[in-house]
């Protein structure tokens, strides 16, 4: 009974968590923490706990690679939103995902290799999208169209939970970094706020993945040395030590300028963040 609560419930609450920051500090800050493993990391655990260590640990590794193939959906999504409608920018992100995922799958190589592989490819994915300077501002959606999308939300994180035996852990841990929020919050935002309105979200999605390449990296690594409550609590904690360092980095201005305006969040907005992810 607790594991079909923890599954009907832990999408929606992050959907509706992610929809405040992205209306209250920005599109980057919603992106950044829909990027990190909100939904993959509890379907992690989930699996271990229905399927045990070895299940899990084998899904990890797909997981991994899975981060790219939603890379490669937030790229595409930027790209085609630029000249096309939001389902028709849906349509040509997902497709990117799937392609994506089906060439990465065909990969076998040691954790070493495809940790590096992950975290270039992301950074590579990352700098394709391009922050318009002064990016409209998202109303907050009104209430039924949030109860819509979390509900879509719930259902997709059952829908691979449940099915995982038969779909394997290698597929099941595939489909665990599906951009189901992302896809949700950008097709709503592009309809609010058109193409500008998705390139900060999307490409905070991207550097927070980061911070899921790090979770399933140590999720791999501790498996069978330590507690799983352990384990999953230092992979929680690499996840978010790595995206910040992840954003650090990659800001086009690195050095002492904070990273914020490096990407271009208005002031306004750098004024309301949080010191913690400023």
């Amino acid at each position: 009974m607790l594991l079909v609560l923890a599954k009907v419930l832990i999408s929606p609450v992050l959907l509706a968590t992610s929809t405040f920051v992205v209306h209250r500090w920005g599109p980057l800050a919603g992106g950044l923490m829909i990027g990190l493993p909100l939904v993959s990391g509890p379907i992690s655990i989930l699996l271990f706990a229905q399927y045990g260590q070895h299940f899990a640990v084998d899904a990890a590794y797909g997981t991994l690679l899975g981060f790219v193939a939603a890379g490669a959906f937030c790229t595409a999504y930027s790209v085609v939103s630029q000249s096309k409608s939001w389902w028709q920018s849906l349509t040509a992100a997902y497709a990117a995902f799937f392609l994506t995922a089906g060439l990465l799958s065909l990969i076998h190589v040691t954790l070493g290799w495809v940790f590096t592989f992950v975290a270039v490819a992301l950074a590579a994915l990352a700098f394709t999208i391009v922050v318009p300077r002064q990016p409209p501002a998202v109303p907050a959606p009104r209430k039924r169209a949030l109860a819509t999308r979390m509900v879509l939300a719930a259902s997709m994180v059952l829908l691979i939970t449940s099915t995982a035996r038969l779909l394997g852990p290698e597929l099941s841990g595939f489909l665990a970094p599906l951009p189901v929020l992302a896809a949700i919050m950008a097709a709503s935002s592009q309809r609010q706020g058109g193409s500008d309105a998705v390139h900060g979200l999307l490409r905070g999605a991207v550097f927070g993945s980061w911070g899921g390449a790090a979770f399933f990296s140590v999720v791999i690594l501790l498996a069978g040395q330590v507690d799983a409550s352990v384990m999953y609590a230092t992979a929680a904690v690499m996840a978010i030590m790595t995206e910040l360092v992840a954003v650090k980095l990659q800001s086009p201005d690195a050095g002492d300028a904070p990273v914020a305006p490096s990407i271009h969040m208005p002031a306004e907005t750098m004024a309301s963040l949080p010191h913690s992810i400023r």
